[in-house]
């Protein structure tokens, strides 16, 4: 059995992280819509709405380094999986905060949004490093 992934596989991986490491990105802006802000419900809601959605992005992202991409690039499979375990982490960080009140959760929350994205990031480039090198 070859290591090397098929051209489908690494493109439709690259593709899921592409919407999740956005979905990250549209994390932030909403979350600037409502920090310190008296009408801030609506976008607390798309925050939270915003968040599952990249969890279960980023579940499908991981699921596909798993199943096609683990012998190809075994470090882009612990990343992806990585990414996953992080953003559990974060949803439970925001859930603590907004359910529980817990502010004080958001000395970890915010920086553990910037790693998130730092991974994400990662991940673009090695699976476009992939890529190149199946070319």
């Amino acid at each position: 059995m070859s290591n090397r992934p098929s051209p489908a596989a690494v493109k439709t991986f690259s593709m899921v992280n592409g919407l999740t490491l956005l979905g990250v990105l549209l994390q932030a802006v909403w979350a600037g819509l409502f920090i310190d802000r008296a009408e801030r419900e609506p976008w607390v809601t798309v925050h939270e709405i915003g968040g599952f959605v990249v969890v279960v992005l980023s579940l499908v992202t991981a699921l596909l380094a798993i199943a096609l991409l683990r012998r190809a690039d075994p470090a882009l499979t612990f990343a992806a999986v990585g990414l996953f375990v992080l953003l559990v982490i974060q949803t439970g960080l925001g859930e603590g905060i907004s359910k529980a009140g817990s502010q004080e959760l958001l000395v970890s929350h915010v920086p553990l949004a910037m790693l998130i994205f730092g991974l994400g990031v990662y991940l673009s480039v090695a699976g476009a490093r992939l890529r190149r090198a199946m070319s």
